[in-house]
């Protein structure tokens, strides 16, 4: 199962602007992840299992891929379903997100899982984790479809909750400054 996972995603090796502030050795095409619904139901289904046990009051998912799942798995659950949508990076750095205006203040003390397409250098995943906490919420658990590199050891270290995936694949990223193709001069690939 977790092979078709994968194969779903299209991944290519190269070196790629992730648009994270990272460049990294693999590009997935996400949007291609969930062009059929149905063959990625059991995923979702096994994802929301695992974190129907954390008691939550909601899913957090960044736009695009990450809502998407996030959706599926709030209406599985029966919770609230919480979109962080994309604001530009500050002073030339990684993009962040944001939660709507309209549900910040109703989320003090809810219990809410995160949840993206794919984690890679976490930066996403962590904007919602920070977004959450600086409006009151407790995160208890991400998850995601598919973990890159070091993703686990990033969830782990920076926001101390269990990280649930459903397929791991290796791959490196670095911040865009100390990127080994961009010192050898290798040149970015299509995404």
């Amino acid at each position: 199962m977790e092979p078709e996972l994968i194969c779903l995603a299209h991944p290519r090796r190269g070196h790629f602007e992730l648009g994270t502030g990272y460049h990294g050795d693999l590009w997935l095409d996400l949007d291609a992840l969930f062009l059929r619904p149905a063959v990625l139901r059991p995923h979702v289904q096994r994802l929301a299992d695992l974190l129907a046990e954390h008691g939550i009051d909601a899913v957090c998912g960044p736009m695009a891929g990450g809502a998407f799942l996030a959706l599926a798995m709030a209406d599985l659950l029966g919770t609230a379903f919480l979109p962080a949508y994309s604001r530009p990076g500050q002073a030339g750095g990684p993009a962040g997100y944001r939660l709507p205006g309209s549900t910040r203040d109703m989320i003090g003390g809810w219990r809410v899982a995160i949840v993206d397409d794919a984690v890679n250098a976490a930066t996403a995943v962590q904007a919602c984790f920070r977004q959450l906490r600086d409006h009151g919420a407790a995160p208890v658990a991400v998850a995601s479809l598919l973990a890159l590199g070091p993703a686990d050891d990033i969830v782990a270290a920076t926001m101390e909750v269990p990280f649930y995936t459903v397929a791991t694949m290796q791959s490196q990223a670095w911040p865009t400054a100390d990127c080994p193709f961009c010192a050898c001069g290798t040149p970015l690939a299509p995404a």
